[in-house]
């Protein structure tokens, strides 16, 4: 998969700018859920995945960035461990953490996004499959 793990990785440098305009990797049936968030997010296809995004995305002041620190892969799956740093919008607070997010792909594009807060669970998810 080293078209995936190449797309990725470009992904979260965008990310770790700021920049989250990116659309050339997500497949139309993308699915996306999320575990141990204070907040529930979840999105089936492109365009509920995009807004779900720009919800999320909306509380934060710019720039938001998420950056990957380890690509782990496992057959068709990526999990990406990564860092965010944010500050709220309207509350100033400054925010960082780590958590980890699972791709699955299907012929080059991902076609599921798992965001999980707990690194060790998105391992034993990834080492599940």
């Amino acid at each position: 998969m080293p078209e995936q793990l190449d797309k990725l990785k470009e992904l979260y440098e965008e990310w770790s700018r700021g920049d989250y305009s990116r659309s050339d990797l997500f497949a139309p049936e993308i699915r996306m859920e999320s575990f141990g968030m204070a907040e529930s997010i979840g999105a089936d296809g492109y365009e509920e995945f995009v807004e779900v995004m720009r919800g999320w995305l909306g509380a934060w002041e710019r720039p938001f960035t998420v950056s990957a620190e380890k690509f782990i892969e496992s057959g068709d799956r990526i999990l990406v461990l990564i860092a965010w740093l944010g500050r709220g919008k309207g509350s100033g607070v400054q925010i960082e953490g780590q958590g980890a997010h699972l791709w699955k792909f299907r012929e080059g594009l991902a076609i599921y996004c798992g965001v999980y807060r707990d690194r060790d669970e998105a391992r034993a998810a990834l080492e599940a499959e």
